[in-house]
C-alpha cells in the first residue's frame, strides 16, 4: 500500500469514530433535556397544588376570622342593648315616682284650695249675718244686749282657746305619729299619705326633731 492509501484509511477510520461519539453524546443531550422538561413540569404541578392548599388555608382561616368577628359583635351589641334597657327601666321608674308625687302634691293643693275657699265662705256669711243683726237691732236693744255682748264676747273667746287647744293637741299627735313612724323606717312620702298631710309639714317635723 501506498502511503496515500494509508493516510486516507486512517483519516476514514477517525471520522468514522468522531461520528460514533457524535451520536452518542446527542442521545445523551436528549436524555438530559428530557430529564429538565420532566423536572420542569413537576415543579409547576406541585407549585399549583400549594397555591390551591395556600388558598383553601387563606379562606378556612378568613372564614373563622369572620365568624369569630361576628359573634363578638353579636355578644357585644347584646350587652349594649341589656344595658340600654336597664337604662330606661330605671328612666321610666323615676319619671313615674316622680310623677305620682307629683299628682299626690296636686291633690293635696286642691283639697286645701277647697278647704280655704270653703273657709272664706263661712266668714263671710258670718259678716253679712252679723251685719243684718246690726241692722235690724232698735237702738234701745243694743244697750241692753251691752253687757250680752261682753258675755258673748267671752265665749267666743273660749270657743277659740278651746279650738286652739284641740288643735295644739292634734298637732302634737300628728307630730308623735310622724316621729314613730319615721323612726320605723317610712318614708317622707308614706307618712303624708298615712296622715294626709303635706310633705313639707313633715319634713319640717323631722328636721326639727333631728335638730333636737
Amino acid at each position: 500500500m501506498t502511503p496515500l492509501v494509508i493516510f486516507l484509511i486512517i483519516v476514514g477510520a477517525g471520522i468514522l469514530i468522531l461520528s460514533c461519539f457524535l451520536v452518542d453524546k446527542s442521545g445523551n443531550s436528549g436524555d438530559v433535556y428530557a430529564t429538565l422538561a420532566n423536572a420542569r413540569e413537576l415543579s409547576l404541578t406541585e407549585m399549583e397544588g400549594i397555591k390551591d392548599k395556600v388558598e383553601t388555608l387563606i379562606s378556612e382561616v378568613s372564614e373563622q376570622i369572620t365568624a369569630k368577628t361576628e359573634d363578638k359583635l353579636s355578644q357585644l351589641s347584646n350587652e349594649k342593648i341589656i344595658a340600654v334597657n336597664d337604662f330606661s327601666n330605671q328612666v321610666m321608674e323615676k319619671i313615674n315616682q316622680n310623677h305620682e308625687e307629683v299628682v299626690f302634691l296636686y291633690n293635696m293643693l286642691n283639697e286645701k284650695e277647697t278647704e280655704l275657699k270653703e273657709t272664706v265662705k263661712n266668714i263671710d256669711k258670718a259678716k253679712m249675718n252679723l251685719a243684718e243683726m246690726n241692722k235690724t237691732e232698735p237702738e234701745a236693744v243694743k244697750a241692753k244686749n251691752n253687757s250680752k255682748s261682753v258675755s258673748r264676747k267671752a265665749v267666743k273667746e273660749e270657743i277659740e282657746n278651746l279650738n286652739v287647744n284641740t288643735d295644739t293637741e292634734t298637732l302634737n299627735n300628728h307630730n308623735q305619729k310622724i316621729l314613730e313612724m319615721y323612726s320605723q323606717g317610712f318614708s317622707v312620702i308614706d307618712i303624708s299619705r298615712t296622715l294626709e298631710l303635706g310633705q313639707g309639714e313633715v319634713k319640717l317635723v323631722i328636721d326639727l326633731y333631728k335638730d333636737k
